[in-house]
């Protein structure tokens, strides 16, 4: 098989034997092949987010367009061979700029493992191959987009909080959804915000609602406050003085 083979993505000499070697047997890492589409790329895709309606001619015209970037995209896939299908992938592109020296930084996008194959450490041998690549093609950086539960996951393999990413979509596709880089092993549930009450201001404009008998009203409401966002629970209203309203909560202030 020619390292330079049409059918691959990008040369296979930039896949690193070390990482191949700590991949279960029957198992394989390798750049994307045109013939891909029929292997289920799309299926280990759609894991990570929206992938849209794609045809094989598409999928096969956008895969040339790439290739002849020479350079710039580095999908890496991991196949299991026996079942001739994709189980894992990630991606590479190199951005050439004109600053230090006209030098390249590598963007790491797309990483994504099958829900099947969990608990193999594809996610690692992934970002292991494509530091190797950035090594290789001359990279002073890598970036990566991760979620917040993701973030020691890309700790472990030497990657450090930098900076603010900030995004905009420019057009109402409902396909353009956020996408949320998936890696094994990582299962850390989204932190339940905690929440808190203000039991003394409460229980004390409790107490000046209930004293109250003239006309003017207001809503009797609990006060409490959630991390990080804030909400009030509204139940049936009463009639309160605002003279007795007030004193109350000046006495609270005083506090």
């Amino acid at each position: 098989m020619s390292p330079q083979s049409p059918t691959f993505l990008f040369p296979t000499s930039l896949i690193s034997s070390a990482v191949q070697a700590q991949l279960p047997e029957g198992y394989r890492i390798r750049p994307l092949e045109i013939t891909d589409y029929s292997k289920g790329f799309y299926d280990c895709l759609a894991g990570l987010t929206v992938v849209g309606k794609v045809s094989e001619q598409s999928f096969q015209q956008t895969f040339e367009q790439m290739r002849r970037c020479e350079n710039v995209y580095h999908i890496v896939v991991i196949e299991e061979l026996d079942q001739r299908r994709i189980v894992a992938t990630g991606t590479l592109i190199v951005e050439q700029k004109f600053l230090r020296g006209c030098a390249k930084a590598g963007h790491i996008e797309d990483i994504v493992v099958h829900d099947s194959q969990r608990g193999k450490k594809f996610g690692i041998r992934l970002i292991d191959q494509l530091k190797h690549i950035g090594t290789m093609v001359g990279c002073y950086k890598l970036l990566l987009t991760c979620s917040e539960s993701n973030e020691v996951f890309y700790n472990k393999s030497g990657f450090v909080r930098k900076d603010l990413h900030m995004a905009v979509y420019l057009n109402n596709d409902t396909t353009s959804s956020v996408a949320i880089p998936v890696a094994d092993p990582i299962t850390a549930a989204t932190p339940t915000p905690s929440t808190s009450t203000y039991a003394t201001a409460s229980s004390s404009v409790t107490a000046a609602l209930g004293a109250a008998t003239n006309s003017n009203s207001i809503t009797d409401t609990t006060i409490t406050t959630t991390t990080p966002t804030t909400t009030t629970s509204t139940p049936k209203p009463r009639t309160v003085s605002i003279e007795a309203l007030s004193a109350s909560m000046e006495s609270i202030m005083v506090k």
